[in-house]
C-alpha cells in the first residue's frame, strides 16, 4: 500500500465514524510510518483521533478496533481526550507533525 491509499483509508474511517454520529471528533491526524514515508508491507495505518467526551479510553479505543474492521484491520485507532492533547508531551508532537485529516 501507498501514502496516498493510506490516507484515503484513514479519511474515509474518520469521515465514517463522524457521518455515523459515533464519535465528535474534533480533530485526525495520519501519523507514524505512513506519514513520514517510512511505511513496509507489515506497516498500520497510525490514526490519532482527538475525541470530545470521552472518559474511558481502553473502552472507546475497543470499539474503535471493532469499527475499523469497516475498513482495514491495519488501521491502529488512537483516542486522545481534547485535554491531554494540550500537553505538550512527545507523541503529542509526532501526531501534530502528521497529515491532518480534521
Amino acid at each position: 500500500m501507498d501514502k496516498k491509499t493510506a490516507l484515503k483509508i484513514a479519511h474515509d474511517y474518520v469521515h465514517f465514524l463522524t457521518s455515523q454520529h459515533y464519535y465528535k471528533v474534533k480533530n485526525a491526524f495520519l501519523f507514524g510510518s505512513y506519514a513520514k514515508n517510512k511505511f513496509t508491507d507489515d506497516s498500520d495505518i497510525d490514526i490519532a483521533l482527538v475525541l470530545e467526551g470521552y472518559k474511558d479510553t481502553i473502552k472507546e479505543l475497543s470499539n474503535l478496533m471493532r469499527l475499523r474492521r469497516n475498513f482495514d484491520l491495519r488501521i491502529e485507532p488512537h483516542p486522545i481526550t481534547q485535554e491531554n492533547f494540550k500537553d505538550d508531551n512527545s507523541f503529542n508532537k509526532e501526531i501534530k507533525n502528521g497529515l491532518k485529516i480534521l
